[in-house]
């Protein structure tokens, strides 16, 4: 008994004391987890492409692209945001903006009379994350209250990069 008691005491000695401010607290990680998505600004990249694509006939004398992925929670260092503008001016030769509706309003970047955008906005509304190889987009192409259309895509990794493989149109005005 008087060996059990001494294991005991001394079982109880190493264990480590954990107080009620130690048990709430997160434990710290040398590293930061790895981002699943090193190549955000080639999904981005494919995604605001195939909005662009959608209704061909609201590109005619735009004056820019403003990509906004706003609605999620995504954000892009100072190299990845210079990637998407060089890729978008490059291909359309305009301005490339990074900015929602009201902000372009608030920057008179719209005719006030018509509601026209003097450019397209293309617009990522939500990101579902399914894997790190696999995310479905929603998003719209805007240029004006009878002149913006929507999509749903399901994007899949390859080792050639980003592929559709569902796509649906959600709306078109």
């Amino acid at each position: 008994m008087k060996h059990f008691l001494l294991l005991l005491a001394w079982l109880l000695a190493i264990q480590p004391v954990t107080t009620p401010e130690a048990a709430t607290k997160p434990a710290q990680a040398n590293q930061a987890a790895p981002d699943p998505f090193s190549s955000k600004v080639s999904l981005l990249t494919h995604a605001f492409e195939k909005l662009m694509s959608l209704e061909p006939s609201l590109d005619s004398d735009m004056e820019f692209i403003s990509l906004d992925w706003q609605m999620t929670d995504w954000k892009l260092s100072e190299d990845e945001r210079n990637e998407l503008i060089g890729h978008f001016h490059t291909k359309y030769g305009v301005e490339v903006l990074f900015d929602s509706y009201p902000q372009l309003r608030e920057k008179n970047k719209l005719d006030p009379k018509t509601n026209s955008l003097y450019g397209v906005l293309l617009n990522i509304e939500k990101l579902e994350i399914h894997s790190p190889d696999s995310v479905t987009v929603t998003g719209g192409k805007y240029h004006s209250p009878l002149g913006a259309a929507g999509m749903t895509a399901t994007w899949q990794k390859t080792k050639d990069g980003w592929e559709i493989v569902k796509i649906t149109d959600n709306w078109i005005s």
